[in-house]
Order: C-alpha cells, then structure tokens, then sequence
C-alpha cells in the first residue's frame, strides 16, 4: 500500500476515534458490516496489607504492615466484526510490569448454535474462568494465596487464558449454552506435547421468566452480576483433563522459601493424568428496589500433586458460595450495594510435616460495600478479605514464622469507559 492511503486510512481512523458513541465506546464504522467499538478501563486500587511475619524471616520484617497503591489491569479492549461471518475481540493491559496481551480472538459465528473461537482465549471449566473481572462483585481475585503456600489456585487452574480454540454456542433459544476448548498442554515434561481439555455446558430456565447468558458472543463470557438489568439462573457443569509432570507440592517451596526438599528425580520426570469437574450456579433476580444475588461452585481435581512420603498422587478440592444485595435507587450519587464471599480449598497430604504427610487447607472470606455510580462504568469499594491457614499449610508456616491469619483491606475505584 502507497502511503498516501495508509495517511488518508490514519486520517480516517483519528476521525472516527474522535466520536464517542452512545455506547460509551470510541466507534470505527466502515459500513454496515464492518466496524469495532473500542473502550479503556482501568482500576485504581488503595491496599492495606497484614502483617506476613513474626519477625525478620527470609527478607520480610515481622512488624511489615504495607500500604499500597497501585493501577491494575488499565486495558485497552476492542471488539467488532468484519462482516457478519468474522468476529473478534482483544484486550491489552498495562501496570507497573509494563504492557502485556491479556486476551486476542477471531470468532467465526456460523450461527448462535454453532461458532468457533480462536487465540489467546479464556479457559471454560470453571465459572470464575470465563467471568469478566471488571463485573464481580468482590473485586479481589477468587482464590488467591497471599502468602504462597500453597501455590495452587484451583479455580484459575495455572491462570485462565491460553492459546487455543474453543467451540461455543446457545441451543433451543439459549435455554442450554456449551463451550468445548481445546489448548496446547504446556503442563507436560515435554511441553504441548497433546493438549489440554475443557468443556462446559449450562442449563437456563428461560420458561420461568429467566434470561439467557448467551455463550454466542464474539469473546464467550459471562457477569457475576446484571445490576438488576435482566433476571439469570443458571446452572453449570464442567469438565477439565490433561496430562501434566509429575511434581510434590513442595517443590515450588524450594524455590519461594529457599527450602531444600529432594526427592527422587524417576518420579518427577514422569507424567500423570489430572481430571477435574465443577458445578456452580448463579441467581439474580429484580424484586422491587432490591436486587439480590447468589452463586456458589464445587471443584474437584484428582491426581493434582504427590504425597511427599508415599509418593502417591493425591487430589484437590474447593467450592465457594458469594452473593450481593444491591438497592436499585440512587442514594447520593449511586446506588449501594454489599456483597459477602466465602471460599475454601483442600489438597490432600500435600506437606511433610514430621514424616507425616499433612493436609493444606486455606479458608477464606470478605465483604466488599459496593457503590455503582454509574454501573459498572464508575464504582468504588470498600472491603476486605481474611485468610486463615489450617492443617499442613498452618504449620508450615508456623514452622518457618510466617503467620496463618491475615486480613487484608482495599479501597477500590473503578472506570470504564
């Protein structure tokens, strides 16, 4: 191309970028068929952290109590078609690390019943995985360890995006959605050696009056919440599978507490195969002024990691339950809201503590004071979260002086535009 047409295109583009459409997005229309919405979000965050140590430990200074401010996933996202046939979706993030490609797709949607997603896609197990972040309604991530413990999230399972491809749709109307992923397995000794595995079906009542969290999208997603925009009930089951190294849980102990753990090299080498299945559901209806909301999921891995003494495999589980009441008129400047969540996960005889082979188990909850200023276009929350170790995890740590109880406060402002 000359480039006199790549000045008269830029032109065009910092023209069309110019006009704020009615759906808060910078829009680029070449025609009817051809266009891209393209929008900027960002969350500041205010962070008060507990205290990890009861004294000077593996560099942390007992008394550490750090206050933190800090910008988090500030994206650029844009979506849009080239005709009706060839979708896609992308989303870049910055933060202190630098920029990063979180999220690229190319969706081909042969029909609401049948469509093909490809790229650096979301993972579709669990329902956290294909959630966006920017819609829950306790903003912090679903289980996260704060002190690196137990270095297993069994929900985002080694993160929830991965190059791959996924088959997705609505059938009869959208009462039954599915999705059917397929990635490289980088999980392997010998990486994307075959592939890893996820399918997830839901079930919608749309007969009682509920609506449809339609799959048939460009990106394949869903909300925690709908504000009180459209009643959902919807009830999941998903499956995951893929063969991965052979590893004892406390290997990455080794290299995050500079412990030196050996074990034999014959059984490490080798792979095994990790199966894993999930049910959750997720209700959200309008009554009146009030609009509440609860969900709740099980997990369940098998083969997730070694006993450090039998050197058998053992499995992992946890479930969750969270919920939100939202009053749907503005006070001030917004509407408040107050959301609860509670969640646990246990990994079977996964430390060595006194040639015994202990449990790790990590209970966690928070209440997050949300207040919608404009949706979820501007909020502010207000929460915090409380982490307590039990079993093998406890003492581990006990062991080494880190504390087992934390309580962690944020102050959360949100935009997106």
């Amino acid at each position: 191309m000359k480039l006199g047409k790549w000045k008269v295109l830029g032109l065009a583009g910092v023209l069309a970028l110019g006009y704020v459409s009615q759906a808060k997005a910078f829009h680029v229309k070449v025609d009817e068929n051809t266009f891209a919405d393209i929008y900027f979000n960002m969350k500041v965050w205010y962070m008060n952290y507990d205290k990890r140590a009861k004294d000077y430990v593996n560099g942390t200074i007992g008394d550490w109590r750090r206050n933190e401010f800090k910008v988090e996933e500030a994206q650029i996202n844009f979506m849009g078609q080239v005709n009706k046939l060839v979708q896609f979706y992308g989303e870049y993030d910055q933060d202190q690390k630098g920029s990063s490609l979180n999220e690229l797709g190319v969706n081909f949607a042969f029909a609401k019943e049948f469509q093909v997603l490809a790229g650096l896609i979301r993972n579709c197990f669990t329902r956290a995985d294909i959630s966006s972040s920017y819609n829950r309604i306790v903003p912090t991530k679903p289980f996260i360890d704060p002190q690196k413990a137990m270095l297993f999230n069994i929900f985002e399972h080694d993160g929830n995006t991965h190059y791959g491809a996924m088959v997705h749709g609505d059938l009869f109307g959208g009462m039954f959605t599915y999705r059917v992923g397929i990635y490289p397995n980088h999980f392997r000794a010998k990486q994307n050696k075959d592939f890893v595995w996820n399918a997830r079906v839901e079930f919608q009542p749309l007969m009682l009056g509920f609506k449809c969290e339609c799959a048939a999208t460009p990106f394949a997603k869903v909300r925690d919440t709908y504000l009180g925009k459209k009643d959902v009930l919807t009830i999941g089951l998903g499956y995951f599978s893929a063969k991965e190294r052979k590893s004892y849980w406390n290997e990455e102990l080794n290299k995050n507490w500079g412990i030196n753990i050996q074990y034999p090299k014959d059984l490490t080498r080798k792979d095994r195969d990790v199966d894993g299945w999930t049910v959750d559901f997720m209700f959200e209806k309008k009554f009146g002024d009030f609009v509440p909301n609860l969900q709740a999921g099980y997990v369940s891995l098998s083969d997730t990691h070694l006993n450090p003494i039998t050197y058998k495999s053992e499995d992992s589980d946890g479930w969750y339950v969270q919920g939100q009441l939202l009053y749907d008129q503005v006070v001030g400047c917004g509407k408040p809201a107050i959301a609860v969540r509670f969640n646990t996960s246990t990994h079977d005889k996964a430390y060595n503590i006194n040639n015994r082979a202990k449990d790790a188990k990590l209970d966690r909850w928070g209440v997050a004071l949300n207040y919608y200023i404009k949706e979820q276009d501007a909020k502010v929350v207000l929460g915090f979260d409380h982490f307590k170790y039990r079993d093998g995890a406890k003492d581990f740590l006990k062991k080494i002086r880190f504390e087992d109880s934390l309580t962690d406060w944020y102050l959360l402002m949100q935009v997106k535009f």
